[in-house]
């Protein structure tokens, strides 16, 4: 399972660990989007880390982690579900070069959104400034300020893969020593053996003298969601005028998905069809 994350419990400290790799599924994401590297990267950090947080959710809805800047950097976000597949994109000034640039020469003034929208019930989001030097260190000021949980991440990718731990006190976490503990071992994971080596083997030689609980291993996924349905109606709401003019000159519309790339074509008769669909509904 090369796509998956693995959860823990420290049940003698009161503190929560995850591990999470992302493979097949980064790759997905990141396909014929072209993305300079450091753009690549942020998209499949951030991938990452909205997946140690959707495993927390209770409910079923969905997860959403967005970096907004003015900047170099205009957009970037990633969604996921409660059943672990997730989709995301990001929008960036094509005119820069992007080499030799950093997380912080991309944020500038930007900020991180953290958006929860549940099947039943409120829809909740929370800020932060991206104030720091990664990606990281943005979420962990995330959870000590709006959530109040005392939080650590550590991220590691290249162009295969990216992998990330994340380290979260429970309300009945026992001290700041046993957490700064925890945190002394986690530090001794290098990049190199972090991207080499199974997560199984890795988490054994961290935490090997502690007393872990381990949940089952979850598998996660790509997941764009987009359908031929959810295109016809985003077609509806196009000028009259437009869709006549691409009928005219192309003999079709065509829609592609800015997410996966998907494209799709519908005649007149497709949009006929679902025109006719959409006033009937609206009578009834």
């Amino acid at each position: 399972m090369s796509d998956k994350i693995q959860r823990f419990i420290f049940d003698s400290f009161g503190i929560r660990g995850e591990f999470v790799q992302l493979e097949e599924a980064a790759q997905r994401m990141l396909q014929q989007h072209n993305y300079p590297p450091i753009i690549a990267d942020i998209l499949q950090q951030v991938a990452a880390v909205t997946i140690l947080m959707t495993t927390t959710l209770k409910f079923e809805g969905k997860l959403s982690v967005q970096l907004q800047s003015s900047d170099k950097l205009k957009l970037l976000v990633v969604q996921a579900n409660h059943k672990l597949g997730f989709r995301g994109i990001a929008r960036y000034d094509k005119q820069v070069n992007y080499s030799g640039l950093n997380f912080k020469d991309l944020t500038k003034n930007g900020r991180l959104s953290i958006t929860i929208e549940p099947k039943k019930g409120k829809r909740y989001q929370g800020y932060v400034e991206l104030a720091e030097e990664s990606f990281a260190k943005c979420v962990e000021n995330y959870f000590n300020q709006s959530e109040q949980l005392k939080t650590r991440i550590w991220l590691f990718n290249n162009e295969q893969q990216v992998k990330g731990l994340m380290l979260q006190a429970l309300p009945d976490m026992l001290s700041h020593d046993s957490f700064d503990h925890l945190v002394y071992l986690s530090e001794t994971l290098t990049e190199e053996e972090c991207l080499s080596i199974e997560s199984d083997i890795l988490l054994n030689r961290l935490f090997h003298q502690e007393s872990v609980k381990e949940f089952q291993t979850q598998a996660v996924k790509f997941h764009c969601g987009c359908s031929r349905k959810k295109m016809l109606d985003s077609v509806a709401l196009f000028p009259e005028s437009d869709i006549k003019e691409l009928l005219e000159t192309k003999g079709k519309v065509t829609v592609k998905c800015e997410f996966c790339l998907s494209k799709f074509d519908f005649t007149e008769l497709h949009i006929k069809d679902h025109q006719a669909f959409i006033g009937n509904s609206t009578q009834h």
